[in-house]
C-alpha cells in the first residue's frame, strides 16, 4: 500500500471518529451544564436559608428537566440494546 492510501485511511478514520465523538461531547456538555444549573440553584436558595416561591419553582422547572433528560437518554439506551 502507498503512503499516500495510507493516510488517505487514517484521515477517513480520523474523520468519522471526530465526528461521533463531537456529537457525544455535545450531549454530555449540554447535559452538565444543565446539572451545574440544577446545582446552582440549589446553592443559591440554600445561602439565605429560606427558600422562595421563585426559587422553589425555578428548582422544580430544572429538575424536571435533568429527569427528562436522565430518561430520554435511558429509553435510548432501552432500545439500542
Amino acid at each position: 500500500m502507498e503512503s499516500g492510501s495510507i493516510v488517505a485511511l487514517i484521515t477517513a478514520v480520523l474523520t468519522i471518529v471526530s465526528v461521533f465523538l463531537g456529537k457525544k461531547y455535545k450531549k454530555w456538555l449540554e447535559k452538565a451544564r444543565l446539572f451545574a444549573k440544577l446545582l446552582d440553584d440549589i446553592i443559591e436558595a440554600a445561602e439565605d436559608d429560606k427558600v422562595t416561591e421563585e426559587e422553589f419553582q425555578n428548582l422544580v422547572a430544572t429538575t424536571k428537566q435533568v429527569i427528562a433528560d436522565v430518561e430520554k437518554e435511558t429509553a435510548k439506551e432501552g432500545v439500542n440494546r
